[in-house]
């Protein structure tokens, strides 16, 4: 195939994405899988090469697509990794850092709107990722999360016990102060990031 512009090859991770989310649509897991495996493909080679945050952003959407992609096809494992490479690609996009105290101030100064977003971004993906955590320790066992993968666990975290109570709660209460002082989110999204967080307290017995 000839050379494509970085144009070009954003324009091939849309129309991955919007026809892997045409599978998802009819419940075609396997299909949307493989639609996102394209889009993972060019995502990845335009945010080496535009170095944008908004082409990272997209590239932390696919991840965290794949992620339930994988769930829904069986793959926990892949899941998991999906999962934190949308945590990585996500955080240097949230002002916050992850810290829920520093929310208030970010979202309620003038021009917080991307900001509110991107902090949202983050957290419902790493409330993910912990689900996804105690899922994998589950099935494989308690020494998972300290497995040799190629980014390691999320913030260095191998205890899952850990892993739920300093990457979970925080990420609720994220959504907490977003409500408490944002326009974007609703409880909606602190319901979701609550009951992920319960759902991995009850697979590890926690």
């Amino acid at each position: 195939m000839g050379w494509r512009s970085l144009d070009g090859e954003r324009r091939v991770v849309t129309d991955a994405m919007r026809r892997g989310d045409h599978a998802i649509a009819q419940g075609r897991w396997s299909l949307a899988l493989r639609h996102y495996g394209r889009a993972n493909h060019f995502a990845v080679k335009v945010a080496r090469a535009a170095d944008g945050d908004q082409d990272r952003a997209v590239l932390g959407s696919v991840y965290y697509n794949l992620a339930e992609l994988h769930t829904k096809d069986g793959g926990l494992a892949p899941a998991w990794l999906c999962a934190l490479q949308a945590c990585a690609v996500y955080a240097p996009l949230d002002p916050s850092g992850a810290r829920p105290g520093d929310v208030a101030s970010l979202v309620s100064s003038a021009g917080s709107s991307l900001a509110e977003e991107r902090i949202g971004l983050c957290a419902d993906a790493r409330s993910r990722y912990v689900l996804l955590s105690a899922g994998v320790v589950r099935q494989f066992g308690p020494q998972a999360l300290g497995a040799n993968v190629a980014d390691g666990a999320l913030d260095g975290i191998t205890n899952v016990f850990r892993v739920v109570d300093t990457i979970g709660e925080p990420a609720v209460r994220t959504f907490e102060e977003l409500v408490r002082h944002g326009h974007r989110y609703t409880e909606a999204d602190v319901d979701r990031t609550r009951r992920r967080v319960a759902q991995a307290r009850e697979l590890i017995g926690a």
